[in-house]
């Protein structure tokens, strides 16, 4: 009995230590550093690959000769006749610079001549002109607009539209008495439309054949 009760004391003196119990990663955290994981490398890929086009755009510009566009952020690299359109690949192109697309685009597919010269338009807020371009010589043939002083009692009551007819009669006299009888019409990046429509019917109305 002394040594059972010696035993007891012992083992009371002693402290069982526990083992901590082993638990797995629940399935939600899992989840979520995989997904954290992914997004981590796409945004490296995206950063890596911006720096490259950049370089590259930049690179390109220099080869060909053109001035290098600034690279502080990524650029377009559109280039039409030494046009750059836009400065930023999120940014929105403004009113001209969409007119200017549309011009270099007509003027592709219509070029003057002498005997069939374009008729290109050109409209402000408050004038309105017209002129017949040679563009194998580069010449302008005939010319007509609001701001003429002789024409300044014509336009004395008369509507934006209306002036516009009366260039468009003016510039098919003049162009006949040059012998022109045909012409291409050039709206020069404009919507066909308003004032510039009005200029192609005076032309019409005054005999010029567009």
């Amino acid at each position: 009995m002394a040594q059972m009760d010696t035993y007891h004391s012992v083992s009371e003196s002693f402290e069982v230590a526990r083992v901590p119990s082993r638990r797995g990663i629940s399935k939600s955290l899992l989840r979520y550093l995989v997904a954290t994981l992914a997004v981590c490398a796409c945004v490296v890929a995206f950063a890596f690959r911006s720096q490259s086009l950049e370089s590259a755009l930049v690179t390109t510009r220099t080869i060909s000769g053109l001035t290098p566009l600034p690279t502080s952020r990524m650029q377009r690299g559109v280039e039409a006749y030494g046009v750059s359109f836009g400065t930023g690949i999120n940014e929105r192109i403004s009113k001209r610079e969409r007119r200017m697309r549309r011009k270099l685009s007509i003027r592709k597919k219509i070029s003057g001549t002498a005997d069939n010269p374009r008729l290109s338009v050109f409209r402000s807020n408050k004038h309105i002109y017209g002129q017949l371009i040679d563009d194998e010589l580069g010449h302008t043939l005939a010319a007509a607009g609001t701001v003429e002083k002789q024409l300044k009692d014509q336009f004395a009551d008369k509507t934006p539209r209306e002036q516009a007819e009366i260039i468009g009669k003016l510039i098919a006299e003049r162009a006949k008495e040059k012998g022109i009888e045909t012409a291409k019409f050039d709206r020069n990046g404009y919507k066909y439309h308003g004032r510039v429509a009005a200029v192609a019917a005076g032309a019409r109305d005054g005999g010029l054949t567009i």
